[in-house]
């Protein structure tokens, strides 16, 4: 069963959430997410762990607990194709073998390029609130 883990403390490496996960059973894997461009963590991270009963433990004793001086929040991870069904798309265009993803992204870059567009739709920037 897969974890996801939120509200880290920017400290919180892989190391304190696999010793944190280990006492309700064995984990398998251990991610703590970092922003490319900084380095810093993204404060979230994902645990795996194969035994189900005790990773559903491990979800009920940590949910709301205080870990390195942060409220954590614990919750079953979803899979990209679980998401879609919640939402109600038919398929995913986070499938990147899917042509019509392809040609939308293809389409969105063009879109982005010719209007010299930067993706932020709604930004007005920091003066913003000043001119109000």
């Amino acid at each position: 069963m897969n974890l996801f883990v939120a509200k880290l403390n920017p400290v919180t490496t892989t190391k304190d959430l696999q010793k944190l996960f280990s006492h309700y059973g064995l984990v398998t894997t251990v991610k703590v997410i970092f922003d490319h461009g900084t380095g810093r963590s993204k404060c979230y991270g994902f645990i795996e762990m194969p035994n189900e009963h005790e990773a559903h433990e491990a979800l009920e004793e940590l949910d709301n607990t205080s870990f390195q001086e942060n409220l954590i929040t614990v919750r079953e991870s979803q899979s990209p194709e679980d998401s879609d069904k919640r939402n109600g798309s038919a398929q995913s265009f986070r499938n990147r073998g899917n042509p019509e993803y392809k040609a939308n992204s293809a389409l969105v870059a063009r879109f982005q390029r010719d209007n010299n567009s930067s993706g932020n739709f709604g930004y007005r920037g920091g003066d913003y609130r000043k001119s109000l």
